[in-house]
């Protein structure tokens, strides 16, 4: 790793406390207040998809763990008419509350036990047609909780489990889902069943399935230092040469190189996939869609490309037991973009990855609110410039902090702690805490739960045969104060490190030198979300 480091923080000389993480709400908020009874532990789904029109046809088995005494409580959508419900082969009574299927459920704490819903509708929402005839294309588009439109399922992202698809399609059309591809079948009818299957568990959002007339290019492995899958672009055969070009260029290198970063790649291939989804990317599980206006445009960027990928890690495998803290999801794969960039065009690519975030923060009435900003109950809204840009900045200035041996050593245990699994903020504070070797509670605390970023005004003047710098914090009170540990400050030829914690700091240096002070170079290495003279 080439380029200049903060200098790593020494422990006691500028710590706040050592109070546990665990123990602050604001790490550890779950502000949905959505309990889950059960655990989904598998969903084996069957889906018939039309020739024509929207209606389809569905039946959704899940094997359960059972947790407190309660009901099954699917979400499943008031427009999906339920035919039969059934625990294993026994019809069992049920009730419509709303948008949700109630399941009776008898049974210890551990035991398991088998739902079956059979049902049929027209989706509202989460099942994208477009298209009639040998242009049709269909997909799923989940996040954050529209599969309940079409899928029966346990909608929430702290309940993951494997899946297992059995999709009937017109002949003529190919199928995409999670996993590996495990054949197709011809029925009767003429029309075609496709199998797919993903043992590892994944969040619901996550869970999706594509039709369309795909032109199918697979990619040439990578090094392959370490787990080496598959790597395939599906588009729509117009499209086609994009897969060789452009975003997808690269893709298997950048596969490659989070691999050797995070950990080895947690399922058993990659599919990018062209298809009608409202986000320029989204990171289903195994098979990531990207919007396909962009890419039939040349729009599509090989950042979003490497932003995607990172969410196979960070996201997929390991998943926010709560939608406020998705930034451990989208903040994660930003800089993930950002890592992408820094291996792929040197220091350079890092920083003007980072400029580029600095900026969309800067812009962003967003960033007047903290990264876990409980009072957003509008799920869409927690797409914003605090969980993407400023969560990427979050791991940046982290970084900074730490050290890189720290940092990316932290970053992987977190993923091995809880790949396959949930966490929240705190979970992820306390292991790069014990990683770098002290406490970050006032780093975790500040960076996560304070609005916006420091403001700072830089002032140089003589006083003697000395050189008196003053830093003033001018963010707004509301905001409160920020401390900036090791602040790199350039003064002329000279560069000092000064630590920021109070609304006016003052630092004294030595100085023969002649003419008017120098102007302060704030942080000319760009470890810190500021704002202020000298901000570039």
């Amino acid at each position: 790793m080439t380029g200049n480091r903060i200098v790593p923080l020494i422990a006691g000389c500028w710590i706040l406390g050592t109070g546990s993480l665990m123990g602050q709400a604001g790490l550890a908020g779950r502000w949905d207040r959505i309990r889950l009874a059960h655990d989904a532990v598998r969903y084996d789904i069957s889906v018939s998809l039309p020739d024509s029109g929207t209606f389809i046809t569905a039946t959704v088995a899940i094997r359960w763990k059972l947790g407190r005494p309660g009901p099954v409580v699917l979400d499943l959508d008031s427009t999906m008419m339920v035919r039969r419900v059934t625990r294993g082969r026994t019809a069992v009574p049920w009730r419509r509350e709303g948008g949700t299927v109630v399941i009776p459920m008898a049974g210890a704490r551990g035991d398991t036990a088998t739902t079956v819903v059979s049902y049929d509708g027209i989706p509202r929402n989460g099942l994208v047609f477009r298209g009639e005839g040998g242009t049709r294309t269909i997909f799923a588009d989940n996040w954050p909780d529209r599969a309940r439109f079409w899928l029966a399922s346990q909608d929430h992202p702290a309940d993951k489990a494997a899946v297992a698809w059995r999709i009937e399609a017109p002949a003529g059309y190919e199928v995409v889902a999670n996993g590996r591809f495990e054949g197709v079948d011809t029925l009767p009818s003429r029309r075609l069943s496709w199998r797919f299957a993903n043992d590892e568990p994944i969040p619901t959002y996550t869970m999706v399935i594509g039709m369309a007339r795909f032109a199918t290019t697979r990619l040439a492995p990578s090094g392959c230092d370490a787990r080496c899958p598959p790597v395939s672009v599906l588009t729509y055969p117009g499209d086609s040469a994009v897969a060789l070009g452009g975003p997808f260029r690269r893709s298997a290198e950048i596969l490659d190189f989070f691999s050797r970063r995070f950990g080895p790649f947690p399922y058993s291939e990659l599919r990018h996939v062209e298809s009608s989804t409202m986000f320029g990317g989204m990171e289903n599980s195994t098979a990531i869609f990207y919007d396909e206006q962009s890419m039939h445009a040349g729009r599509m960027t090989e950042s979003t490309v490497a932003h995607e990928t990172a969410h196979q890690w960070f996201g997929d495998a390991v998943t926010e037991a709560a939608w406020h803290h998705i930034w451990l999801s989208e903040g994660f794969a930003t800089y993930g973009a950002a890592l992408w960039a820094e291996h792929a065009d040197g220091d350079s690519g890092l920083r003007a990855a980072m400029a580029g975030n600095r900026d969309a923060v800067l812009a962003s009435a967003a960033s007047e609110r903290p990264v876990l900003d409980s009072t957003i109950t509008d799920r869409m809204k927690l797409l914003n410039t605090n969980s993407y840009q400023k969560g990427a900045w979050v791991l940046h200035t982290l970084r900074g902090l730490v050290g890189d041996a720290a940092f990316f050593r932290g970053l992987s245990r977190y993923y091995r702690t809880y790949a396959h699994g949930n966490a929240l903020s705190s979970d992820f504070a306390r292991i790069m805490a014990d990683e770098a070797g002290t406490s970050l509670d006032w780093y975790f605390q500040q960076a996560l739960t304070q609005p916006g970023y420091p403001i700072l005004e830089a002032t140089t003047e003589l006083d003697g045969g000395h050189l008196v710098l003053t830093l003033r914090q001018v963010q707004p009170a509301a905001w409160g104060l920020y401390r900036m540990p090791n602040l790199t400050v350039r003064l002329g030829s000279r560069t000092l490190a000064v630590t920021v914690s109070e609304r006016v700091t003052r630092v004294a240096t030595h100085w023969n030198g002649e003419g008017p002070p120098p102007k302060a170079e704030i942080d000319p290495e760009g470890w810190w979300l500021w704002k202020g003279s000298g901000a570039r």
